[in-house]
């Protein structure tokens, strides 16, 4: 019997955080300006990620959607998804997002995040 079975996908820590320029797309259905926000990107797998940036925009009582311009390797990847949580720590927000990622780009991530653990630039948790 096999007591192996995982069923949450692999997260990855960056072994150095990396800056993410994200934009705030819409809160409560309604379309922000666009301007980028600095961000902090801390872990990412399949279908979430763990990010920071200066901005309370409180997930419990908005509906934020987001689009995030990563460079994890040498090519640039686009993603948007959903704030799910947050909490404050050292004067800024973390927050956890479930990403939205198109069909056409779902094996894209994964092998850039196999890619990178092989080259030890992320740890797998």
């Amino acid at each position: 019997m096999n007591n192996n079975r995982r069923t949450e996908p692999f997260r990855y820590t960056l072994k150095e955080p990396a800056p993410v320029d994200l934009h705030i797309l819409t809160i409560n259905g309604i379309p922000v300006p666009p301007k980028p926000v600095n961000a902090v990107l801390y872990d990412i797998s399949r279908s979430g990620c763990h990010l920071a940036f200066p901005l309370n925009v409180n997930p419990e009582i908005n509906l934020v959607r987001v689009g995030m311009e990563m460079v994890l390797s040498a090519e640039s990847m686009y993603i948007e998804g959903t704030l799910k949580w947050n909490r404050e720590q050292d004067a800024t927000f973390h927050y956890g997002i479930q990403m939205d990622i198109p069909e056409e780009d779902r094996d894209r991530l994964p092998s850039v995040l196999r890619r990178l653990a092989g080259e030890g630039k992320i740890l797998v948790r």
